[in-house]
């Protein structure tokens, strides 16, 4: 073969070889877009868990705060409502202590409120 045929199937190849290379680039940059995303969506779970878990808690909280003060408020007002009164609060206090062992339990993975905060009434 003569030079200048050589150089014409050198030439030939030269454009395949690039849109190889471009093909083989683009592919591993697309393995590499994957494998962040995964890292990120990976990191990005218990952060959207805790928030949610925050704004289930909160809203209980105000939900519960919203019927028990009343309840409480009438209770103390009524004539032999400290019974009643005494009992609500027994009861929440039994319940607290039986959710904080399951949370032991179970190892919660996110403080969602902070220390619970006891309330007294004055009877």
């Amino acid at each position: 073969m003569s030079t200048a045929n050589g150089a014409a199937v050198q030439t030939a190849h030269e454009p395949l070889r690039a849109v190889a290379t471009a093909m083989a680039t683009a592919a591993g940059a697309m393995r590499d877009g994957t494998s962040d995303a995964v890292t990120k969506a990976r990191q990005a779970v218990p952060v959207v868990t805790c928030f949610v878990s925050r704004v289930i808690y909160s809203s209980s909280y105000y939900l519960s705060f919203g019927v028990v003060f009343p309840t409480m408020l009438v209770a103390n007002i009524v004539p032999g409502g400290e019974v009643l009164a005494t009992g609500l609060l027994d009861g929440a206090s039994a319940a607290r202590s039986a959710i904080a062992g399951r949370k032991e339990k179970s190892g919660a993975g996110c403080s969602t409120s902070p220390e619970p905060q006891t309330v007294s009434m004055p009877v």
